[in-house]
């Protein structure tokens, strides 16, 4: 793993996102169990919430981490985190008419950070890690577009379609989310590909890369051979992650309450990720209207949770290094619960066992607020200080 320093200056979005992160789980633990049925604007909250507020604050925060950054200017850092909980409390507030004023401040916020980090990398040298977040920002600035314009069809300024209505999410979830957090992953685990381009890690970030943009296309245009090269990015991107990082995954310290095995295990469930999205294409790719919301939501959940919070768990760890002995016995628990919970989550949804659900629920999310929590008391205790490299 880079034995590299979160900037301090970041700290408040990682503070945010766990913020918001909070009330993504709460709901998400209500709403997986059957005890509650939320309205449909607080299941658009709860999705934005976890995919802006948790997520992308937790990415800006990445990339200042992989690029080795400094610092990120205040109005970028402050101003995002205001976009999100805005964007956010537009979509709990259900009324469609002002989620695109708030969408554009979200886009707005997006197209700085994706120019920041153009800027930021110009000065350094490009990483296989670095690659992937440029060419993950590039795939949020179109997601965030698609999101404002679904919002404005939404407002009644034009009649939405169901090709704009499933662009928007393929692009947020396959193009920009998957990508980002392999990135994240690598730079945790480590590797040559932190310290150097390689051609391997070159194909690894344009196949993600184009596999995004390829699935957007073919559903904007109705054109299934792109939704074939969407499938062919996918498969050549995860098999070639596995690949170079092989060694890297086996001595990841499976055992050992480090970063490193938060990376791994993200990496693993890019394969039932990818085995899922093959499955629905090869499936629906007639109407992708018919697909079981169940199995969306097993496919969500498994690249939100099993990709993205696990890299982001992960990169807490790295920015609480120097503090990793305060509350040393939550972070065996908030590992095993979060990957274990969402193992048994992803199961009933898929076979339809929605009592496997609800009990997979509550072990997953009361592991992910443990983390939260054991995060946060580190985060206050000390600044950021320098990874320690997990034992191999």
């Amino acid at each position: 793993m880079t034995d590299r320093t979160v900037p301090r200056d970041v700290v408040p979005l990682l503070f945010a996102s766990m913020a918001i992160f909070v009330v993504t789980v709460v709901m998400g633990i209500l709403n997986g169990t059957d005890l509650v049925e939320l309205p449909h604007g607080a299941l658009l909250a709860h999705v934005h919430s976890g995919t802006l507020g948790w997520i992308t604050l937790s990415i800006f925060a990445a990339a200042a981490w992989i690029f080795g950054a400094a610092a990120m200017p205040r109005l970028l850092r402050d101003g995002s985190i205001v976009a999100v909980i805005l964007y956010v409390a537009a979509f709990w507030a259900d009324v469609a008419e002002i989620r695109p004023v708030a969408g554009v401040l979200m886009l707005a916020a997006i197209v700085w950070f994706a120019l920041w980090v153009f800027r930021v990398r110009a000065a350094r040298q490009l990483t296989v890690p670095g690659l992937s977040i440029l060419l993950a920002s590039v795939n949020l600035v179109i997601g965030g577009f698609l999101g404002v314009v679904l919002g404005l069809a939404h407002a009644g300024l034009f009649e939405l379609s169901a090709e704009i209505a499933g662009a928007h999410p393929a692009m947020m979830v396959v193009g920009y989310l998957i990508l980002a957090g392999v990135a994240m992953d690598e730079e945790l685990v480590g590797g040559e590909g932190t310290t150097r381009l390689s051609r391997l890690g070159i194909w690894q970030a344009f196949s993600f890369f184009v596999a995004g943009i390829a699935l957007v296309l073919g559903i904007l245009l109705d054109l299934q051979p792109l939704l074939g090269l969407n499938l062919l990015g996918e498969v050549v991107g995860v098999a070639i992650v596995l690949v170079r990082l092989r060694w890297r995954l086996l001595g990841a310290g499976w055992s050992s309450p480090g970063p490193a095995r938060f990376g791994a295990i993200s990496i693993l469930w890019l394969v039932p990720v990818v085995g899922l999205i093959v499955y629905l294409i090869a499936n629906y790719i007639e109407d992708f209207e018919q697909v079981p919301v169940r199995l969306l939501l097993a496919l969500d959940h498994a690249t939100f949770v099993g990709i993205l919070t696990n890299a982001i768990l992960g990169l807490l760890l790295v920015a609480t290094a120097a503090r990793r002995t305060v509350w040393a016995w939550a972070d065996q628990l908030v590992f095993w619960g979060v990957n274990l919970g969402l193992v048994g989550f992803v199961i009933g949804l898929i076979a339809d066992a929605p009592v496997v659900k609800r009990i997979s629920t509550p072990v997953m999310g009361t592991a992910i607020l443990l983390g939260l929590l054991t995060a946060a008391i580190r985060l206050r205790g000390s600044e950021p200080a320098r990874a320690v490299t997990d034992p191999a």
